[in-house]
């Protein structure tokens, strides 16, 4: 049986903003390598269910850059497996949500190393038949990945209700801009429904879709699933419905592109 395409793969969207830019208005090489390296992470751990880190990035090309603004999205796929380490190639690409226009903006190999590798003698599996490609997503649709760190959590261990709200309002409006490719406001939020928590060390998964448009509004779905990286167990944890508005250059709601099929 296939899998659901978003659990072959590693895929993570974010924005832009003015913190992440240099005085040029352009995303700094070390945010960029943060987040590829997070993604080498995230593909090294599904692929081997062990925890691993990085040992070194062999090969990292800028080859054009990201404006404040953009939406960047990282791919990453295992390219090369050894006994204890592998190499996981992640491509960094942005895309103005006003136009469409996308490029690469930089590529990288990341050699990753089993943490465990003193006490656990088990080769890694091997690397996988079938690789995923770095195709864009399709418009309307974004995901975005959040590994649950210390600082995240309450006192419980859990991820703050607030971040994942955070997060999924950020994956709504990602998913409503690609779609109607216009400036985009959040009108409403009909629904949020925390189902189960988040514990620290796990993958936030949070995936949005344009599920219905009006004459100027689109309804957002966006659905967030927790991952224990180790195990691979899922669980839904949280869904959401938001109403966001197509916005002309004046800021005044103007009719939002409508949806195919």
């Amino acid at each position: 049986m296939t899998r659901p395409a978003h659990l072959a793969e590693i895929r993570h969207s974010d924005l832009v903003f003015p913190h992440q830019t240099n005085h040029q208005g352009t995303y700094f090489g070390g945010a960029a390598m943060a987040e590829m390296d997070k993604v080498a992470f995230l593909v090294a751990a599904r692929h081997a269910r062990r925890p691993f880190v990085t040992a070194s990035c062999d090969k990292l090309d800028f080859v054009a850059p990201a404006r404040v603004g953009d939406l960047v999205e990282v791919t990453g796929q295992v390219r090369m497996v050894g006994r204890t380490s592998l190499i996981v190639d992640v491509e960094l690409a942005a895309e103005n949500l006003r136009t469409g226009e996308r490029h690469v903006c930089t590529r990288g190999a990341f050699t990753m190393v089993a943490a465990d590798r003193k006490t656990n003698h088990d080769r890694l599996p091997p690397s996988p038949d079938a690789l995923p490609d770095f195709a864009p997503s399709p418009a309307g649709y974004a995901r975005t990945l959040q590994l649950v760190f210390p600082g995240d959590t309450n006192h419980l261990g859990q991820l703050f209700g607030g971040n994942a709200m955070s997060l999924m309002g950020k994956a709504a409006y990602i998913a409503a801009s690609r779609h109607t490719r216009c400036d985009v406001g959040m009108a409403a939020s009909d629904k949020i429904d925390f189902i189960a928590p988040t514990k620290e060390g796990e993958l936030l998964d949070v995936i949005a879709r344009v599920v219905s448009v009006g004459r100027t509004s689109m309804e957002v779905g966006v659905r967030a699933e927790a991952e224990d990286l180790m195990s691979g167990d899922r669980r839904l944890v949280g869904e959401a419905s938001y109403v966001m508005v197509a916005l002309d250059e004046a800021g005044q709601p103007t009719p939002a592109r409508v949806l195919e099929g």
